[in-house]
């Protein structure tokens, strides 16, 4: 969930008449169950606070700030994510991207544990189904190498229910996060439902990966878990 931004379409392929998008700060506040990071929990499968704020230009390029307390081994405290990124619209119905992310623990014992990533997407829309491909490359992650790949499918299922005015949508993602040296490549997933009423958004999503406990550092931070998270977003 941490890591969605907004897509702006860019660029040439807007049907006649319409306007080009323009420039917009946008952020969101949320309360989670468990921050879970590619199927992992961050918070020792504890609950979070995390807040986002993004600035889109109208030229398609992006950046923001992204925030969450965090219970890991070495970065007690909270994580902070520095990002920037563009997006452009091939057509309508498929968009490409790249976008930069800097991952920062500020009460980090070891300067090791701050990474960055290079990522590149593309999304696409069919009909009612939304589908993603994102590919996340990290050239020095604790003296190594990583390579992530996740795929998404989202879809409306409810237009409008109750409480709901703006529906119900099921969406779910599956990802294989590798490593060139120390630590075990492992798969990721998650599946679950967002019900969505104006600026309020709440997301009941199972989530987790396929490493057990020894492959954990002998801990339970990688089994599957149910999350739960209520979201308010902002923006002009």
């Amino acid at each position: 969930m941490s890591a969605l931004s907004a897509v702006a379409l860019v660029g040439t392929a807007y049907a006649d008449g319409a306007e080009a998008p323009k420039s917009h700060w946008s952020g969101s506040v949320s309360l989670t169950s468990d921050y879970r990071f590619r199927g992992i929990s961050q918070t020792d499968r504890n609950e979070a606070l995390q807040g986002e704020l993004q600035y889109t230009g109208s030229n398609g390029i992006y950046a923001g700030v992204w925030a969450s307390n965090v219970e890991l081994p070495g970065a007690l405290g909270s994580e902070v994510d520095f990002f920037a990124g563009y997006d452009y619209a091939l057509t309508s119905d498929t968009t490409i991207g790249a976008e930069f992310i800097w991952y920062y623990y500020p009460n980090a014992t070891d300067d090791e544990l701050q990474y960055y990533e290079v990522i590149g997407k593309i999304a696409h829309t069919m009909g009612s189904i939304n589908t993603s491909l994102e590919v996340a490359f990290g050239p020095d992650v604790a003296g190594q190498t990583t390579l992530a790949f996740t795929g998404g499918v989202e879809a409306k299922l409810i237009d409008s229910v109750y409480l709901f005015s703006d529906g119900i949508s099921a969406s779910g993602h599956f990802g294989h996060q590798m490593f060139d040296e120390v630590g075990v490549d492992y798969n990721f997933y998650d599946i679950g439902l967002t019900a969505s009423a104006g600026a309020f958004a709440l997301d009941v999503r199972y989530t987790g990966s396929d490493l057990n406990k020894a492959e954990c550092g002998g801990s339970d931070r990688c089994e599957g878990g149910l999350v739960v998270t209520g979201s308010l977003s902002f923006g002009d």
